[in-house]
């Protein structure tokens, strides 16, 4: 019988040490078919989101202006060929920290956020992102042609520009964590497509280690656990990562070596993913039966040494899709059902 609850058996891992079961990382909140409440739930500012909800304008905190894509379920993405940024040398003219947020008393936001959120500190683990997503600013900003030639042809002002986005995001960071005590203190930032890195791992040290290195001391000094979101094939960039103190990666997808990352760094890093809807996983007619056997594969391969979360998810076709609802569901009550007993 399970003597811990899904937030000590994710935190057990992350901690380095053998779970009881394998978890699960939600990235929706409640884990579809599986009673009882989610291991982890991250914590965003409302007013850091900008207004991304105006149905009319949604822009993010910076202008970026973004639009809801019906093909991936509604989620919004920078709108293409919008960019606010034009020439890198002048960014300081055009990104500008809005009127609204210089005054905000973020401890009180933070304390009020806090309390509306739909879970129990007991059984979920919170997750705080500080940050913004350093790269992937710079991307929406310019699109990726132009920012990819910007850290190029352009570095010392990129890193000006890297740096602005630090001094406003780590003041408000070192004053939120305190407040909302999280269990984990999760970093983000997309700087990898499903083939390869977009910039190589001597550009990622140079530009981008060093701020993440901060972040992650926020972290180190109060004991908790690092996570790093980096889509794509990023494995190039783990052992700076793993230096500065991360200790688990998600979404790991399959185009990265798992295996070889597992025997060379062991329970040093949680490997979060492991599994991916692609090929036959994704074909109308696919069998709830071929997706239960994908999870029992995904776990027999991965989970062995107990550096594992299964982290995945079907995106959905369409903002009304109940097929990709029902996958989801498959999925996840097969994780909870095979995994529960995989470690005795």
């Amino acid at each position: 019988m399970a003597t811990l609850n899904p937030k000590e058996n994710l935190l057990r891992v992350l901690h380095g040490q053998m779970p009881e079961w394998v978890p699960s990382y939600s990235y929706y909140g409640q884990i579809p078919g599986v009673e009882g409440p989610p291991p982890n739930m991250g914590m965003r500012l409302s007013p850091l989101m900008g207004d991304r909800s105006d149905p009319e304008n949604p822009r993010d905190l910076w202008g970026v202006p973004y639009t809801a894509v019906e093909e991936v379920g509604g989620f919004s993405l920078p709108t293409p060929n919008e960019f606010i940024l034009k020439d890198i040398t002048k960014w300081g003219d055009v990104i500008k920290i809005p009127d609204r947020l210089k005054d905000v008393d973020w401890k009180a936001v933070a304390e009020a956020e806090l309390k509306n959120l739909p879970f129990s500190r007991e059984a979920t683990s919170l997750w705080y992102g500080p940050g913004g997503g350093t790269f992937m600013n710079l991307m929406n900003m310019m699109g990726f042609t132009e920012g990819l030639a910007a850290m190029l042809e352009e570095p010392d002002y990129v890193k000006e520009l890297f740096q602005f986005f630090f001094d406003f995001y780590m003041p408000i960071a070192k004053q939120v964590i305190d407040v909302i005590k999280p269990d984990v203190i999760s970093l983000g930032d997309d700087a990898a497509s499903e083939r390869s890195p977009f910039i190589s791992p001597e550009m990622y040290r140079e530009f981008l280690i060093p701020i993440f290195w901060e972040y992650a001391y926020l972290a180190i000094e109060r004991g908790l656990p690092v996570n790093m979101h980096l889509c794509g094939h990023g494995e190039a960039f783990l052992p700076d990562l793993i230096r500065i103190g991360i200790c688990s990666w998600e979404p790991v997808q399959l185009s990265n070596d798992i295996e070889e990352l597992q025997a060379r760094f062991g329970r040093h890093l949680v490997i979060g993913g492991g599994w991916e809807g692609r090929g036959r996983l994704t074909e109308l007619d696919v069998t709830d039966e071929e997706i239960r056997q994908s999870v029992r594969d995904a776990i027999d391969k991965y989970a062995r040494n107990g550096g594992f979360m299964f982290a995945a998810a079907y995106t959905p076709r369409s903002t009304n899709d109940p097929l990709t609802a029902h996958w989801n569901e498959v999925m996840q009550k097969e994780v909870y059902e095979y995994g529960k007993d995989f470690y005795k």
